[in-house]
């Protein structure tokens, strides 16, 4: 099976569909960020996922960390709603997507990392001054207004 990918660039979404998501950013008291290294290809990213009907943003968001990483999670607030036209996902089954997340800031409540499941093949913390190379588009768009605006809320 195909890995995941992205196509970058003017027009890149073009003939794709939207998708609804949340996202989250968990640091810890070292200011490290909780990273989830993906089963679909050799990518890390946020803990995310898509909303499901009869969800609300902040229960998607504590329901995919739950899956993904084994945590429980308080939401401390509302980041922002981030999109990029310019970023096109394509997942091994050759959906096109363009991802809008709601991306929420929370700390870790209770439970524990998991070591792997079939959408998680790793989680580790990183400084946020040592992100892996291999980040997502989208996890980096996020994480990098996040440091740049840790008070700020982003929406476009």
């Amino acid at each position: 099976m195909p890995d995941l990918t992205f196509e970058i660039g003017p027009g890149a979404t073009k003939n794709a569909r939207i998708r609804l998501g949340c996202a989250v950013i968990i640091p810890d008291d070292q200011g490290r960020i909780l990273l989830q290294k993906r089963t679909d290809g050799d990518w890390w990213s946020l803990p995310a996922g898509g909303m499901e009907p009869g969800e609300t943003p902040t229960q998607t968001a504590t329901r995919e960390v739950r899956e993904e990483t084994g945590l429980e999670i308080a939401i401390v607030r509302f980041l922002g709603l981030y999109t990029n036209p310019d970023i096109c996902t394509i997942y091994p089954d050759g959906r096109r997507v363009q991802i809008v997340s709601a991306t929420f800031l929370a700390r870790a409540a209770g439970g524990e990392l998991i070591e792997s499941n079939d959408e998680t093949a790793e989680l580790r913390w990183f400084p946020p001054d040592a992100l892996p190379h291999n980040l997502t588009p989208t996890s980096r768009d996020r994480i990098e207004r996040y440091l740049a605006h840790p008070d700020g809320c982003f929406a476009d």
